[in-house]
C-alpha cells in the first residue's frame, strides 16, 4: 500500500501532506513540469518540498490533471501496488481517516473509498460551511479500479465514510494572494471564474469576513466561512497573527443587570461568559422575577453576583429597574439572561458608548434581535462563537447611528438615565419599553449608536416563551400604548417617526415640540376668549381623553351632565370645568342649549365627549378665533372617525365653533343643527381645512349600539311629528333605516327628501348616495347607477357620488367609464360642507382604479395603482 500524490503548484503544504502519510507506507509524489494551462510550473519547488518531507518524486509533463492522475495510478501498480491513497498536494489527512482506510484496505471492505472533507478559507483557523457536498475518493484497489477522469473512478464496490471516521483537510484555498492569482489562473477551471471573484470577494473578504457565497466559480458552493480552532494536523501551517483587543486605561464603572424568569442553562452560561471579562466589570445585578424553575439557584451558586428576588412578577422594565436601583456604574448595560458576552464585545460597546458626550445608548449586533441588529453568523455552535465575535470585532467598521437599540444588550450612560428615566413600567411584561426609552433618549436629544463591531449572541425570546400571554396579544396591546403616549409627537410634527416603527430615522423639529406647542396655546387662548360646551351622560370611559385633549384651548369649560350614575361628574370635577346638572330633556337641541347658557366668552367650541382635538387643530381654530374678533362667522371644522382606520374613516363637516351672539340656538332633538340659527342672525359660514376633530371614542358594544338605535329611533320620530315638512328632519330618517340596512324603507325616506329639498341643500348630494346605495343593495343595479348619475348632474365633482358611481359602471362591465369616474376624484377636501369616507380619496379610489385596469388588461398600471394603494 503506497500514497500517491500529483501536484505541479502545490508545494506549499506539500510536506505536511507528506508527513500525514508516511506511516501509511511509501509516497511517491508525482510532479507535473506543465501547469493546467499549458505554461510550466514551479515544479522544482514542488519536487524540493517531497525530497525534504522524505517521499520519492516522479517527474513529468502532464498538460492536465487527468492525464497525469492516469499516469500516476499506473506507475503506482507498475511498482506492485496493491491500493493506493490518492491525493493533492493540498490535502492532509487525520490519522484517523488514515488508519480506518488502512483497515478497510486490509480487509478488503471495498474497492473505491470516498471521505468528508474540510475545506479552508485563506487560513487554518477558516473553513468553508456547511461543508462540501464533494467527498473525493481518496483509497483505490488499483487491481479492481478503473481510473476515469481527474478524480472519477469506475470498477469495483463504492464506499462512503462518514465524518466520524476522520476528515480530510483540503487547503486549496489557503495562503497569500499571489498563490491564489495563480490558482485561478492555470487551473482547468479558469475560464468559469466569476467577474472581478479576486477583488469582490477574495480581497474584500479581509475587510469584511461576513461575505458569503464565495467559491469562484460556482459561489454557493462556499456558502460561508467559519471560524475554529485550528485542527492538530494543521497546526504547523502558519495561522493569521491577531492583536488582542485591550480596553483603555480609561475604562468606566460598568454595571450589569440581568432580569430573570427562568432558564437554568441560558443563566448559567450568560454568567459563565461574565466571569471570564470580571476585570472589565464593576458588578453583576441579577433580579430574579419569580423564575418558574431553578434559574435563581443556579444564579447564585457564581461568585461576585447580586442576585436578589422580587416579591411578586413585575415584568422587565419593572425588573431592570430594581436592578439599576442596586446599581453604582457610570454604564449601565441591561443584558438578557439568555445572551452571551465576550471582551471584544464589551469592551467596543462600552468605548463607543463613552466616545462622545452625545451618545446616550449604544447596542451590538446579533444572531437573534429585531431591527437593524441581527446579522448572519458564520459559526455554527456555541463553541465557535467566540472566534465569530473576535472576527466581528476585528473589522475595520464605524459605529452607525441608529433610531433603535433593542433591549435585549443595551449599554447607556448613568446620566442619561438619570434625565431621561428608566423604562416605563405600563408596558408590563414586555415589548415596547426599549422602543419607548429609545425615544426618550433621542427626544432629550441625545444619539443611539449601533457598535458595528461588537456581536453578542442572544438565544432570543426564551423568557417570553415561558410566560402564559399570547406573544402576538401582548405585542399589539403594547405597540398601543407606545403610539397612544407618543402620539402628539406625531400629530404636532414634532417628530417624523417613533423608535422602531417603520420608514427613516426619527428626525425632530423642535419647533413643533408638544410641551413650546402647550405653552403658544395658552398664550393664544386668553386672546380666543373661547368656552368649551360639553353634555355628557355616563361617559367615564372617554371624557378624561376629551378634556385632556383640549385643557390648554380653552379660557372657560361648561359640561351640562344629564343622570350620569357612573365616575363622569368626577373626572369633570378633576379637571376643574364648570358643572351643571339637568334631568334628560329627550332632546339633544335642549341639553346643548342649556350649556350655552353658561358661556361666558366671545366665542362657543362644542364637542361630545367622545372626541378629541390635538393640538394643530387648536392652534389652528384659535387663530380663526383671534384673526375674527369683530365679525360675525362661524368656523366649519371636520369631525373625523378615526375608528375606521388612519388612512379612511368618515368626516362629517360640522360648525364647531362659533361666536356667542344671544340668541343662538341649536336646532333637532337629534343630530342637532346650529347652522340654521347662524343664517337668521347673518352669520357667515367658513371652512377651517386645516383643523379637525378625532371621533375615536365611539362605543360599538352590543348594548351600546342597541340603546343608540332606540334612542334614535324616538328622537327621530319626535323630531318628525313636530316638523313632518322639513328636509333635513326626513333625511335623518332615511339615514338611519338605511345604516340600519332597512333599505325599502330608507328609499321611501330618501326619495320624500328629495321632494321637500332645495337642489342646492348641502345634504342632498349624500341623500343621493345613500339612496344609490339603498337600491344596490336590494338587486336593482340599474336605478342605483341612475340614482347617482342624477346626483352628478347637480353636483358633478363630489367624491362619494363619483366613487359610487364608478363602482356601478364596474359591475356593467363598463371600465373605461369607470375609470374615468374615479379619475375625476380629486385628493383633497371639497370646499363645501360634506360628509363621507375620505379613503376613496386616496387609497380606496387607487384600489378600485387597479380592479378597472386589470379588468381592462392594462396590468401594469393595475399594479402601480395598487402600490400606491398600499402606499398610503
Amino acid at each position: 500500500m503506497g500514497t500517491c500524490i500529483v501536484c505541479h503548484d502545490d508545494h506549499y503544504f506539500l510536506a505536511q501532506a507528506t508527513s500525514a502519510m508516511l506511516p501509511a507506507g511509501p509516497v511517491v509524489v508525482y510532479v507535473s513540469k506543465l501547469a493546467w494551462d499549458g505554461s510550466e510550473g514551479p515544479w522544482q519547488r514542488c519536487a524540493e518540498a517531497a525530497q525534504v518531507a522524505g517521499a520519492e518524486v516522479v517527474i513529468g509533463n502532464y498538460p492536465n490533471e487527468s492525464l497525469h492522475r492516469s499516469a500516476a495510478l499506473a506507475d503506482m501498480k507498475s511498482r506492485g501496488f496493491t491500493h493506493a491513497f490518492v491525493l493533492d498536494g493540498d490535502e492532509i489527512i487525520e490519522s484517523k481517516l488514515r488508519d480506518s482506510l488502512v483497515a478497510i484496505a486490509q480487509s478488503r471492505t471495498a474497492e473505491r473509498v470516498h471521505v468528508h472533507m474540510d475545506t479552508y478559507w485563506k487560513f487554518p483557523s477558516y473553513v468553508i460551511r456547511p461543508r462540501e457536498s464533494l467527498t473525493p475518493i481518496v483509497l483505490v484497489d488499483l487491481e479492481a479500479v478503473k481510473h476515469v477522469s481527474i478524480r472519477e473512478y469506475s470498477g469495483g464496490r463504492r464506499l462512503v465514510l462518514g465524518p466520524e471516521y476522520g476528515l480530510l483537510h483540503h487547503l486549496s484555498y489557503v495562503g497569500d494572494s499571489e498563490r491564489i492569482l495563480r490558482k485561478i489562473r492555470t487551473w482547468g477551471h479558469r475560464h468559469e471564474v466569476v467577474q472581478n471573484w479576486f477583488h469582490e470577494k477574495w480581497l474584500a473578504w479581509d475587510e469584511n469576513r461576513l461575505l458569503r457565497d464565495l467559491h469562484p466559480t460556482h459561489p454557493q458552493a462556499y456558502h460561508k466561512v467559519e471560524r475554529i480552532p485550528v485542527p492538530g494536523v494543521l497546526a504547523s501551517i502558519p495561522d493569521e497573527v491577531r492583536e488582542e483587543i485591550a480596553a483603555s486605561l480609561t475604562f468606566p464603572t460598568v454595571s450589569i443587570i440581568i432580569p430573570l424568569y427562568g432558564g437554568e442553562d441560558d443563566i448559567r452560561l450568560c454568567l459563565e461568559s461574565l466571569s471570564k471579562i470580571r476585570d472589565l466589570v464593576t458588578e453583576v445585578i441579577v433580579v430574579d422575577d419569580l423564575s418558574p424553575d431553578r434559574a435563581a439557584k443556579v444564579a447564585s451558586n457564581f461568585e461576585g453576583i447580586t442576585l436578589v428576588r422580587n416579591k411578586q412578577n413585575l415584568g422587565f422594565g419593572a425588573t431592570c429597574n430594581a436592578g439599576y436601583a442596586l446599581s453604582t456604574g457610570e454604564v449601565v448595560i441591561f443584558l438578557n439572561s439568555d445572551t452571551i458576552v465576550t471582551r471584544p464585545a464589551l469592551i467596543h460597546m462600552v468605548e463607543s458608548l463613552m466616545s462622545s458626550r452625545m451618545i446616550g445608548a449604544v447596542g451590538p449586533y446579533s444572531n437573534y434581535t429585531g431591527h437593524h441588529q441581527q446579522i448572519p453568523v458564520t459559526y455554527e455552535s456555541l463553541e465557535t462563537m467566540p472566534l465569530f465575535a473576535e472576527d466581528v470585532a476585528q473589522m475595520d467598521i464605524p459605529d452607525k447611528e441608529v433610531d433603535m437599540l433593542v433591549g435585549f444588550c443595551l449599554a447607556v450612560k448613568r446620566e442619561v438615565l438619570e434625565r431621561v428615566g428608566l423604562f416605563d413600567t405600563r408596558f408590563g411584561i414586555g415589548m415596547f419599553e426599549d422602543n419607548d426609552l429609545c425615544y426618550r433618549i433621542l427626544r432629550e436629544e441625545y444619539k443611539l449608536v449601533l457598535c458595528q463591531r461588537a456581536f453578542v449572541f442572544h438565544a432570543g425570546s426564551k423568557s417570553l416563551s415561558r410566560r402564559q400571554e399570547h406573544p402576538a396579544l401582548l405585542l399589539t396591546k403594547n405597540q398601543g400604548i407606545y403610539l397612544d403616549k407618543w402620539k402628539a409627537d406625531i400629530e404636532c410634527g414634532f417628530a417624523t417617526k417613533l423608535s422602531g416603527m417603520p420608514g427613516p430615522s426619527v428626525v425632530f423639529n423642535s419647533a413643533n415640540k408638544p410641551e413650546e406647542i402647550d405653552k403658544r396655546i395658552a398664550r393664544l387662548a386668553k386672546k380666543a376668549d373661547i368656552t368649551l360646551c360639553m353634555i355628557v351622560k355616563n361617559e367615564e370611559r372617554v371624557l378624561r381623553d376629551c378634556l385632556e385633549s383640549g385643557k390648554h384651548a380653552f379660557v372657560h369649560r361648561v359640561i351640562v351632565d344629564t343622570g350620569s350614575t357612573d365616575a363622569t361628574k368626577e373626572i369633570a370635577k378633576e379637571f376643574g370645568v364648570e358643572l351643571h346638572e339637568m334631568e334628560w330633556p329627550e332632546s339633544f337641541s335642549i341639553a346643548r342649549n342649556e350649556s350655552l347658557k353658561h358661556a361666558k366668552t366671545s366665542w362657543i367650541f362644542w364637542m361630545d365627549a367622545d372626541d378629541t382635538i390635538d393640538r394643530l387643530s387648536i392652534l389652528c381654530l384659535l387663530q380663526a378665533a383671534i384673526r375674527a374678533q369683530k365679525q360675525k362667522v362661524c368656523f366649519v371644522i371636520p369631525v373625523r372617525f378615526v375608528d375606521d382606520g388612519p388612512a379612511g374613516g368618515t368626516q362629517v363637516d360640522h360648525v364647531k365653533l362659533f361666536p356667542n351672539i344671544p340668541g343662538i340656538r341649536f336646532e333637532g332633538h337629534i343630530h342637532e343643527q346650529i347652522l340654521p340659527s347662524l343664517r337668521e342672525q347673518q352669520v357667515e359660514v367658513a371652512l377651517l381645512r386645516d383643523a379637525v376633530v378625532r371621533h375615536s371614542g365611539y362605543d360599538t358594544s352590543a348594548e351600546g349600539q342597541s340603546k343608540k338605535r332606540e334612542r334614535e329611533k324616538k328622537l327621530l320620530r319626535k323630531d318628525h311629528d313636530e316638523d313632518p315638512e322639513h328636509p333635513f328632519k326626513i333625511f335623518n330618517l332615511g339615514m338611519t333605516k338605511h345604516f340600519l340596512k332597512e333599505h325599502e324603507e330608507a328609499i321611501e325616506w330618501l326619495n320624500l327628501c328629495l321632494e321637500k329639498s332645495q337642489p342646492q341643500e348641502s345634504h342632498v348630494k349624500k341623500v343621493y348616495a345613500l339612496l344609490g346605495m339603498s337600491k344596490r343593495e336590494l338587486g336593482d343595479a340599474d336605478g342605483a347607477l341612475a340614482t347617482f348619475e342624477e346626483g352628478l348632474s347637480n353636483n358633478p365633482d363630489d367624491p362619494e357620488l363619483l366613487f359610487q358611481t364608478g363602482i356601478s359602471l364596474t359591475h356593467f362591465g363598463q371600465f373605461d367609464e369607470a375609470k374615468n369616474r374615479y379619475m375625476r376624484i380629486k385628493e383633497e377636501m371639497p370646499e363645501q360642507f360634506s360628509s363621507f369616507d375620505v379613503g376613496i380619496l386616496t387609497f380606496k379610489r387607487y384600489h378600485n382604479l387597479g380592479t378597472v385596469c386589470i379588468a381592462s388588461g392594462n396590468y401594469s398600471e393595475a399594479i402601480d395603482w395598487w402600490k400606491k394603494a398600499i402606499a398610503v
